[in-house]
C-alpha cells in the first residue's frame, strides 16, 4: 500500500540518521525523565531480517503476555496483509527505566495480532492496533494494571522510550532513559488527521518515533495528579500530521473499549491463533492521499 510504503521508508531513514551518538538530555517529546518505576513497562525489540529491529513499547499484563501495538509486530514489508512476525524475533527487557541494562530480558513465544487488525487505512473504522506477545515462560516482575474504563476528567500519562525531538538533531538517538509527560484526553475530532474511529483516543502530544505500542495510563480509583499509582488505558498507535509527527494530537488505541477487552480477557484464558478478519484495506481519497498514515517504531537498521 502507497501509504504503508512511505512510512516505512521514513522509519527507515530515521533509523539511520539516529542511530549513533548519546541520547538527548530532553524528554518524550515535551516531557522528562521518568519519576517512578512503571510496574510491567517494557522495551520492545522486533528484529526484521532485511529491514532492521524495530524499538516500541509495551506492557506486561500477565506473566506470560505483553500488550503492545499490532504495527510493532506486523511485518510493514507484506502491509496491507497483517502478518505477524515470528515470536523468537521479538525481545523485551521489564522492570527497568533503563532499556538497556536491569530489569528482566525475555524473548518471546508467539504473536497474537486482533484479528481485525487493518494497518489503520479505513477512516471510522476500528483499527484494532493491538496486540499480545506470548513470552517462553513467566516473568517474575509486577504487572501494569488495566484499567476497566476512561476518567472523565484525569490527566493521562505517557511514557515510553520515543524520540525526544523532532526533527531528531543530528548524532541524536531515543533516550537510554525512560520518559514521561502529563497531557490530557482531547476531542475526537481533534485527531481528524490520523482518521480516527472506533476504540481509540484523542491524546494530546508527545509521542514520537519509538513510543508506538507503548501505555498512556491514568491515575487508578482515589488518585490524583501526582498520583504514584497508574493503570494503562491505550496503547500508542498513531499521529495526526504528516507536517509535524511528533508535536500534535496522537491517536492511541482505546483498551477500555468493550470489545477489545472482550478479546484481551479471552486471549488471557486461553491464548490462540486467529484468522484476520479484516476488511479490504481502502486507499484515501484525494487530498488524503498526499499524507503518510505515520505508524511510528522506531527502526534501527
Amino acid at each position: 500500500m502507497k501509504l504503508l510504503t512511505r512510512s516505512t521508508i521514513m522509519a527507515v531513514t530515521l533509523g539511520v540518521v539516529v542511530a549513533a551518538g548519546s541520547a538527548p538530555a530532553a524528554a518524550i517529546v515535551g516531557g522528562r525523565d521518568a519519576t517512578q518505576v512503571y510496574p510491567g513497562m517494557a522495551a520492545l525489540s522486533v528484529e526484521y531480517p532485511g529491514l532492521g529491529t524495530a524499538k516500541c513499547g509495551a506492557a506486561l499484563i500477565t506473566p506470560r503476555l505483553l500488550l503492545t501495538a499490532a504495527h510493532c509486530v506486523s511485518d510493514q514489508r507484506v502491509a496491507p496483509t497483517p502478518v505477524a512476525a515470528p515470536g523468537g524475533n521479538v525481545t523485551a527487557r521489564i522492570g527497568s527505566n533503563d532499556r538497556t541494562t536491569g530489569g528482566v530480558v525475555v524473548t518471546g513465544k508467539q504473536v497474537y495480532l486482533h484479528p481485525d487488525w487493518m494497518w489503520g487505512a479505513q477512516a471510522g473504522a476500528p483499527v484494532s492496533d493491538l496486540a499480545l506477545v506470548e513470552l517462553t515462560g513467566p516473568v517474575p516482575a509486577r504487572l501494569m494494571p488495566v484499567a476497566f474504563r476512561q476518567a472523565d476528567t484525569t490527566p493521562r500519562r505517557l511514557i515510553g522510550w520515543g524520540l525526544t525531538a523532532y526533527p531528531p538533531p543530528p548524532g541524536t538517538t531515543i533516550p537510554t532513559l525512560l520518559q514521561q509527560r502529563d497531557t490530557t484526553r482531547l476531542p475526537t475530532t481533534s485527531c481528524a488527521g490520523g482518521f480516527i474511529g472506533a476504540g481509540e483516543l484523542c491524546l494530546g502530544a508527545g509521542a514520537c518515533f519509538g513510543d508506538s505500542g507503548g501505555p498512556a495510563l491514568q491515575p487508578t480509583a482515589g488518585g490524583h495528579y501526582n498520583a504514584r499509582r497508574w493503570a494503562s488505558v491505550g496503547i500508542a498507535s498513531r499521529e495526526t500530521s504528516e507536517a509535524d509527527p511528533c508535536n500534535g494530537p496522537d491517536v492511541y488505541t482505546d483498551i477500555t473499549y468493550h470489545p477489545f477487552q472482550i478479546w484481551i480477557a479471552t486471549m488471557i484464558v486461553k491464548p490462540k491463533l486467529q484468522p484476520c478478519t479484516c476488511p479490504p484495506v481502502q486507499t484515501f481519497g484525494a487530498p488524503d492521499a498526499t499524507r503518510m498514515n505515520l505508524l511510528r517504531p522506531y527502526i534501527v537498521a
